[in-house]
């Protein structure tokens, strides 16, 4: 959103990989904390949180956060959280019964997304 509404303003665009480049710097710099680096990574983690509600719709976004919290650390996850993560793996399942060609995209977009980061 930020990208169109710098077109629309005829204003600079402000890439991610901008930020991470400035975030390395400072830190390289050591002109943040420890507590600041921490709250640079909690501010992170809630925007990619925020963009799964476009996969597992709104209703089920913070169900779908618990369950992937728990799925890092390794626990056990109950039948509740699954509940809001049941979109995001419904649509792999789409993807898998939609053929090979599907699971080549995927995996395609996958890799993509990987060196993204």
């Amino acid at each position: 959103m930020d990208f169109i509404r710098s077109l629309l303003n005829d204003e600079s665009i402000e890439l991610d990989e901008d930020y991470q480049d400035l975030l390395d710097q400072i830190i390289s710099e050591e002109q943040l904390d420890e507590a600041a680096i921490d709250r640079v990574e909690a501010r992170v983690r809630a925007r990619e949180i925020a963009l799964y509600r476009y996969i597992v719709g709104t209703q089920n976004l913070m169900l779908a956060k618990k369950f992937l919290d728990l799925a890092e650390k390794d626990k056990s996850i109950p039948s509740s959280l699954v509940k809001g993560y049941k979109p995001a793996i419904e649509m792999i399942d789409e993807i898998v019964q939609a053929g090979p060609a599907y699971v080549q995209l995927l995996i395609a977009l996958h890799k993509r997304a990987k060196r993204a980061k």
